[in-house]
């Protein structure tokens, strides 16, 4: 393995890890591509916490050079798969790949999570859970979002999958989710789950007392139950859970 494949390996294995993100840099810069290395570098700072005032100014402007004078010519190198869309670059890569359906993920995964820094799956429709749920490039998965809803079978057979261990993100906002998908996630399938958006679903009290019980859930950051019939004493467990991480 060359010095380029093993840091595109790297990103895709650590993707939310800077360090790989910024030893590519240096790799572009000795090629011959110091704008290209300049852009991840800077979308890397940019990301960053804790910057002053001046140095987002810094690099926002920086920032726009780049979305204005290279990112078109960047994107129209990656590769062109029927029925997928990528999203926008981030950290200096792209994260995100956008379908209408999981059938173009099933189909052309090996080509799509060959693309460094890919680990988000955005779909407006999920009919066959269980085929995605086969896919093995699914390890490198860590965000998830569907925007238009599935039947609560259909989800429960892609979360049977075995490669869905390191999910942070989950958006199932307006997808059928019940109290027993709800009371499933919470059993700790997912351990690594950061942001859970459940709103606007039929999540009811038992799948609501299930995510306040659930010892799994302790590491949210964000929890969206807007939209759910929750009663009061509910509502009451999961804000001694969560605090003001749970919206509801």
């Amino acid at each position: 393995m060359n010095d380029h494949d093993a840091l595109l390996r790297a990103i895709g294995e650590q993707p939310e890890e800077d360090t790989p993100r910024l030893m590519y840099a240096d790799w572009l810069e000795e090629q011959g591509q110091p704008e290209r290395a300049d852009f991840v570098r800077n979308q890397v700072e940019l990301a960053r916490p804790g910057l002053s005032a001046i140095e987002r100014y810094r690099a926002v402007r920086r920032n726009v050079h780049y979305l204005s004078h290279f990112v078109k010519r960047w994107h129209a190198e990656l590769p062109r798969i029927p029925n997928v869309e990528w999203g926008d670059f981030n950290r200096g890569l792209i994260e995100e790949v956008r379908a209408a359906n999981e059938r173009a993920i099933v189909a052309r995964a090996a080509e799509i999570f060959a693309v460094p820094g890919v680990h988000v799956v955005r779909l407006w429709s999920l009919s066959d859970g269980g085929a995605l749920a086969a896919v093995p490039e699914l390890t490198r998965l860590r965000s998830f979002r569907l925007l238009g809803g599935a039947p609560a079978g259909t989800l429960r057979d892609l979360f049977r999958s075995p490669h869905l261990a390191r999910l942070a993100a989950l958006d199932l906002y307006n997808s059928r989710v019940d109290d027993a998908l709800a009371s499933e996630i919470a059993d700790g399938r997912f351990r690594e789950l950061r942001e859970l958006l459940l709103g606007a679903n039929a999540v009811g009290n038992v799948g609501g007392r299930a995510l306040a019980a659930s010892p799994h859930l302790a590491g949210l950051r964000k929890l969206d139950l807007r939209g759910n019939s929750l009663d009061h004493p509910t509502r009451a467990l999961l804000l001694t859970k969560f605090g003001s991480r749970v919206n509801l």
